[in-house]
């Protein structure tokens, strides 16, 4: 923990391995989640890969979204150099900050909200890439429907997929006196309703308490899935 984040991973209550992957590198402005998947050994050697060839290009100039394609690339040739990671995979959400504002980028269905207190607005700011995701933007689904849809942790993008690049999507924000952001896994938003979540981000400026609280949660509701999450405060 530092004075503007904190940062946490959780093995969860059924889980035998962690795939999970934090990253936090506050000189480079850099804070990186992945969720792994493909196994025991192939979800987190999957996730350990993106997040350091994202944390390497990035300090070496390039952008996120480039970033992300380097990290890709990583993960199949890691695939192709052994045959039994062949299936891995991970998703991968990143915030870069750059002077008065910051890039995220993202792949897969983990997570970045806001929360700005100075108008009171709570949003996510990335699109889940997942069955429902896509089902709830054809309106085929409501968003009730999506949280509970059967299809909802089958992934429409990757980093690791077998045909052609991910959908890796990008956006660029000012920070706001006061922002808060939350990255995290769907070990956690596949437990904790957002309702809670935005309770959490507004009622303590303690970052560690927010972030074992929100964990605490999880396990609470059941703890199905490793869970990873960094809070990180808009620099004052």
């Amino acid at each position: 923990m530092t004075d503007r984040y904190y940062a946490v991973t959780h093995l969860g209550r059924v889980r035998s391995s962690n795939q999970d992957r934090v990253l936090t590198r506050p000189d480079a402005g850099l804070w990186v989640v992945a969720d792994g998947m493909g196994g025991h050994a192939g979800g987190a050697e999957a996730s350990r890969i993106a997040a350091e060839a994202v944390e390497q290009a990035v300090t070496h100039g390039m952008e996120l979204a480039d970033a992300f394609e380097v990290a890709h690339s990583q993960v199949r040739m890691a695939q192709a150099d052994d045959p039994e990671l062949s299936e891995m995979g991970t998703t991968l959400v990143a915030v870069r900050e750059n002077g008065d504002g910051f890039e995220l980028a993202w792949v897969g269905d983990s997570r970045i909200y806001r929360y700005s207190p100075a108008t009171d607005r709570f949003q996510c700011l990335t699109r889940d890439h997942n069955v429902a995701s896509r089902l709830l933007d054809s309106g085929r689904i409501t968003a009730e429907q999506a949280r509970s849809h059967p299809q909802r942790h089958m992934l429409t993008d990757c980093i690791g997929q077998r045909e052609g690049l991910p959908t890796i999507e990008t956006a660029r924000y000012a920070w706001q006196a006061g922002d808060r952001l939350l990255l995290c896994t769907d070990g956690l938003t596949g437990e904790v309703e957002d309702a809670d979540i935005l309770d959490a981000l507004k009622t303590s400026d303690d970052l560690e308490a927010i972030g074992v609280s929100l964990a605490d949660q999880a396990l609470e509701a059941g703890g199905r899935d490793n869970i990873t999450l960094i809070v990180l405060d808009a620099p004052e």
